[in-house]
């Protein structure tokens, strides 16, 4: 009898240690026959009930009873082997923040489109893993075609592809969404669609048929499939969609955005603070069209949020995050390269950031002083010390790689202090009447080791011996409005890309939102004839003609470009750190 009960006291254990490790695994795609495991389990669940009912008297438990118990213990974790291993939660550490809204008529800010791409859809989007960011491939538009002068392109659109509401998606979708976008300019003049200029470039969108939509150009658009991979050329539901911007409304993420819930995620979740975000939440999209693609990989994605680069760095090191994304600093990113706990991923950069001067007033309303402060910053500096080597001298608007790079800023050399002294005394400065301003910086997060930075350039520019440099800082929400108020004298500023195409970069020198109160009507012919051309060597040289003229007159002075990266748990899967610096959360995963 002793041996009964000692059999019995085994199988106990074991029960318990199967049902527990089956607790801890997260279940996402059964490869197995289902209806056979419930059947298993059921069972089992029998036998254990009658274990159970005769505990009082073991001699009735005998031991071919107790063999075949644990054949269907043996049988239960056949079973659960064939469940793939997946966690249905990932969660995000960043110390990045929604800037505004989720409305694609005025979202300009990195997270915020972040977020868009999740929960919304555009005509086309680039293939993960693009070199070129030139990779398109069909989402809610299936193919495309366009004239020989680029300034009509027909799109077929896919069908069955059904907002949350009901409403099957068609052409006239299309249509409201981008006249919706274009009628908002004049109200919203610093969003995405003013900044790209969509009224510029559309001049009307047709519904051709219910499922085919054309657009009509002003003039022949070269990069008009980037345009469309945007998160600006995001389609809404025009149940949601005003022609009044979208603001986030407390307690209820539907109404927080404009947008068609046709992504591979909606927005299910949305706390915020006095303009901060305290939680994001998204959830698989039942009616994403290609979740038959067993898209989106992960159930949930929750995004936390930390104010500084060291507690993002704990945060993933002790498992509280599954991926740590803008922005783990470079020091910490080095360090936690090759230690067992975390994996570090990295990609191509096309994040730049450059030096804005405000030419409306002195001292930069002379041109020599714009000049003279561009020769005295130290790149090279910046990018050993403050980035460790994770970052790269920037001397032209467009980043090397892309079509139009040039060198054209090393004209001006780097710590060129006989230049700076030479143009600064022309206009009235010396070592006892030194050229002094305010150097401006975010401080929040949202651009990375500002403050490290701005050291290093008022190191820089002192060395001099005729300029002077007060640093000042201020947090994202009041660095834009400073901008905006146009009362900072100089100030650094990022620039993540719309789409991967000089187009998209070139502008960056005159740009109205950015407050410098800088144009050069050259300049603007030479982009827009660049902008209307197919031939690339053409682009190139007029591209290298705006650069030219920039390192004269210096309004926007390039800085440095920065590679990308993220750090995980080891056992994430499916990023890509591309070249359009997009994060695709529904592609990622955590198991095997």
């Amino acid at each position: 009898m002793a041996e009964r009960i000692d059999l019995a006291i085994i199988v106990l254990v074991l029960i318990g240690i199967i049902v527990s490790s089956g607790t801890m695994v997260y279940t996402t795609t059964v490869v197995g026959n289902l209806s056979t495991l419930t059947s298993d389990v059921s069972t089992l669940t029998g036998n254990v009930l009658n274990l159970t009912s005769t505990i009082g008297d073991f001699t009735t438990i005998t031991l071919e009873a107790i063999v075949s118990l644990e054949a269907r213990l043996a049988a239960m974790e056949a079973a659960l082997a064939k469940v793939t291993l997946a966690k249905k939660t990932l969660v995000v550490g960043t110390t990045d923040s929604v800037e505004k809204t989720l409305d694609p008529a005025q979202a300009y800010d990195y997270f915020g489109w972040c977020i868009l791409q999740q929960i919304a859809g555009t005509l086309v989007s680039v293939k993960p893993g693009s070199e070129t960011g030139a990779d398109f491939v069909p989402e809610l538009a299936v193919s495309w075609n366009y004239s020989e002068d680029l300034d009509v392109w027909d799109f077929n659109l896919r069908q069955g592809v059904t907002f949350w509401d009901g409403t099957e998606f068609n052409a006239t979708h299309v249509k409201y969404s981008f006249d919706r976008a274009i009628a908002l300019i004049p109200s919203i003049p610093e969003g995405a669609p003013a900044g790209l200029g969509y009224d510029v470039i559309i001049n009307r969108t047709e519904v051709l048929d219910t499922y085919k939509v054309r657009f009509q150009l002003n003039f022949p658009f070269s990069p008009f499939l980037g345009i469309l991979a945007c998160r600006a050329s995001a389609i809404v539901n025009p149940n949601y969609a005003p022609i009044e911007e979208v603001e986030y409304t407390a307690g209820d993420p539907r109404a927080s955005t404009p947008v068609a819930f046709v992504g591979p995620y909606f927005l299910s979740e949305w706390k915020r603070v006095a303009g901060r975000d305290i939680e994001i939440k998204l959830d698989a999209n039942p009616f994403y069209w290609n979740a038959t693609g067993e898209y989106p990989k992960t159930e949930h994605v929750i995004f936390r949020f930390y104010s500084d680069p060291s507690t993002l760095r704990l945060a993933v090191e002790a498992g509280d995050v599954d991926i740590a994304f803008r922005h783990i600093s470079p020091t910490d990113v080095l360090d936690l390269e090759g230690k067992p706990n975390v994996k570090v991923w990295w990609g191509t950069g096309a994040f730049i950031q450059y030096l804005c001067f405000q030419t409306k007033r002195a001292p930069f309303n002379d041109r020599r002083v714009r000049v003279a402060v561009a020769a005295a910053l130290d790149r090279s500096t910046v990018c050993e010390t403050v980035f460790l080597g994770l970052s790269d001298p920037l001397y032209s608007i467009i980043p090397p790689g892309m079509l139009g790079h040039t060198e054209a800023f090393k004209k001006l050399g780097d710590a060129n202090y006989t230049l700076t002294r030479s143009l600064l005394a022309d206009a009235g400065y010396n070592e006892t009447n030194k050229l002094k301003f305010d150097l401006w910086y975010e401080s929040s997060g949202h651009y990375p080791m500002s403050a490290e930075q701005c050291l290093v350039y008022k190191e820089a520019l002192e060395a001099s011996g005729v300029i002077d440099v007060t640093l000042k800082s201020a947090d994202w929400a009041s660095y834009k409005k400073n901008r905006d108020d146009e009362i900072m004298d100089a100030y650094i500023y990022g620039w993540y890309p719309d789409y991967v195409d000089p187009d998209d970069y070139a502008f960056l020198y005159w740009a109205s939102w950015i407050h410098t109160n800088y144009y050069n009507a050259t300049q603007v012919a030479l982009y827009d004839q660049a902008r209307a051309t197919t031939n690339t060597t053409l682009r190139e040289e007029l591209y290298a003609q705006i650069d030219d003229i920039a390192v004269e007159q210096c309004s926007v002075v390039p800085l440095y470009v920065s590679s990308a990266w993220a750090v995980t748990r080891p056992d994430v899967y499916g990023i890509y750190l591309d070249i359009t610096q997009d994060m695709r959360y529904w592609l990622i995963y955590i198991g095997k």
